[in-house]
């Protein structure tokens, strides 16, 4: 073979071993993308959606914010209130427990030293820090623990004790027959454990750990309760 068809096999030989390298670049390039497989995320429900404010208060001055404001109580059932006047809480003589969205009007924010042998939810600190209120259609004044102060530190519980904002607004889809239920601090069936911690506040406790899918006692003052829930829809009602 003569050298000048040598030189042409191993040209054309390297061509095509281009030409073959070309062709796999140009299918990778042009070959559908494999999408790595994606869990579907959770849909939130309408009552997840919606996030009650918060503000954050860690001091006295921030406290202050609250004056002439009206909050309503989430935390149902957890808070006594006392008579204020005087400026004096008068713990001796308990006016009641604060039901779940009970509306306030915010009158002023005081300190007061808490008898040592009276029992609170607010630990007493040195000193304890309350809110001064009027209910809606009540010229009395009223006092109920937000926190304490214990030497230089102060601890506020207030983002977990209230509403800002109205929750008849902030939850206007459930309607008015739900509405009246929680109102009137009395369950109905067909409530989620939400609505129905509406009505019976957050002193509770169950054997079981799935919401929606359980049998919750709830201790709303005067008044105990257990409530089954399947599907997250109250089933059975019993009052205790």
């Amino acid at each position: 073979m003569k050298t000048w068809q040598k030189v042409s096999l191993v040209t054309l030989f390297v061509l095509l071993i281009c030409a073959i390298r070309v062709y796999f670049i140009w299918r990778e390039r042009h070959e559908p993308m494999v999408q790595p497989h994606q869990a579907a995320e959770p849909q939130l429900t309408q009552d997840e959606m919606v996030l009650p404010r918060k503000m954050y208060i860690d001091s006295i001055s921030d406290a202050k914010a609250l004056d002439g404001k009206t909050v309503w109580i989430q935390a149902g059932y957890s808070l006594d209130y006392y008579p204020y006047a005087g400026h004096r809480v008068d713990f001796a003589h308990q006016s009641g427990v604060l039901p779940s969205v009970q509306q306030m009007e915010i009158q002023d924010i005081v300190t007061q030293k808490v008898p040592a042998s009276h029992a609170t939810r607010v630990p007493h600190g040195d000193k304890q820090v309350l809110v001064v209120f009027k209910m809606p259609n009540r010229p009395d004044e009223y006092a109920t623990a937000i926190g304490y102060i214990q030497g230089s530190d102060s601890t506020f519980y207030c983002d977990q004790i209230f509403y800002y904002d109205d929750p008849h607004t902030m939850y206007n889809y459930w309607g008015s027959k739900v509405w009246a239920a929680i109102d009137a601090h009395h369950p109905i069936p067909g409530m989620n454990e939400l609505q129905t911690a509406m009505a019976l506040g957050v002193v509770q406790q169950s054997e079981a750990s799935t919401i929606g899918n359980r049998t919750v006692y709830y201790d709303a003052g005067p008044q105990k309760w257990a409530v089954t829930f399947s599907n997250d829809k109250a089933t059975t009602i019993k009052q205790q």
